[in-house]
């Protein structure tokens, strides 16, 4: 294993913890925005995924769409396969959720989804890159 390759795939992740520090803490208050939450949850998963692809020597694409970096990763993770329906909803808030002109509050509930998938695929990449 490359050292820099892993310490790369590690910051990533702690750069995903981040993100995931921030959702959480902005849906913890009862009158949060959720558009944020659920900006940082995708990119939660974008850093991750683009974690498990340095960890193994791989190239990452230069996008935010998670069905891309999914397919990059598959092979490494094919576990996460069943968030591919999910990860096609959550890729939108990379950026068009970002500006007013397709303005899009989503619902609470989706919010607070995308960060429980947010957790989970981190969690499970953080395995897979020790």
């Amino acid at each position: 294993m490359n050292e820099q390759r892993k310490e790369l795939a590690h910051a990533f992740l702690l750069k995903a913890q981040h993100d995931l520090f921030t959702a959480h803490h902005t849906l913890a208050a009862s009158d949060s925005p959720t558009d944020t939450p659920c900006f940082h949850a995708q990119q939660a998963i974008e850093k991750a995924l683009k974690a498990l692809l340095t960890f193994h020597g791989q190239a990452s694409p230069r996008t935010h769409d998670l069905l891309v970096l999914l397919d990059a990763a598959s092979s490494q993770a094919p576990e996460l396969e069943r968030h591919r329906e999910i990860f096609s909803v959550i890729t939108s808030y990379a950026v068009e959720i970002r500006y007013p002109d397709d303005w899009y509050e989503p619902e609470r509930q989706e919010a607070e989804e995308a960060l429980k998938i947010a957790e989970d695929v981190v969690e499970s990449i953080k395995c897979l890159c020790k």
